[in-house]
């Protein structure tokens, strides 16, 4: 394969064999669930677990993102609800940062390795506090999918 992923290649063969789960969507898209499994950026780093998904449909290219949002489950809110972004003090008093990670990502609608190649800033912390975590994020999935699409995985 000869795509230049921003991560290494030996972490996207095992995240695709271990957190990436896949399933047909309407139209002849696919639905991937990538889990991420990272921590709070206060109160020591907390850890929580989230879902990163994407349907995408391949027709020929690397494929184009139909949909794509961050869902923290039910179970993980408690502690996800630490990080610095969502406010208050608890699950429920960060309800509305939780709904904001569940909206469309904005990149919907344009050609995966497209999205993963773009230069944009960065931080790789484990929480989703900013932009640029968000950003982090989406390269790991969207390049574990991409991996996932074009390789033999073993």
């Amino acid at each position: 394969m000869s795509f230049s992923y921003p991560v290494a290649e030996r972490a996207l063969k095992k995240w695709t064999k271990k957190q990436l789960e896949r399933e047909p969507a309407d139209n002849g898209s696919e639905h991937f669930k990538y889990i991420y499994h990272g921590s709070t950026c206060s109160n020591g780093g907390t850890p929580f677990t989230s879902i990163l998904h994407a349907v995408v449909k391949v027709d020929g290219g690397s494929g184009i993102v139909e949909q794509a949002w961050i869902e923290i489950p039910e179970g993980e809110m408690e502690a996800a609800s630490a990080m610095c972004a969502a406010p208050g003090s608890g699950a429920e008093d960060a309800k509305p940062f939780f709904q904001k990670l569940g909206e469309q990502a904005d990149f919907i609608g344009r050609d995966l390795e497209a999205v993963i190649l773009e230069d944009v800033p960065l931080n790789f912390a484990g929480c989703f506090c900013g932009r640029p975590h968000v950003n982090q994020k989406w390269k790991i999935a969207l390049s574990t999918i991409h991996y996932a699409l074009n390789s033999a995985v073993e």
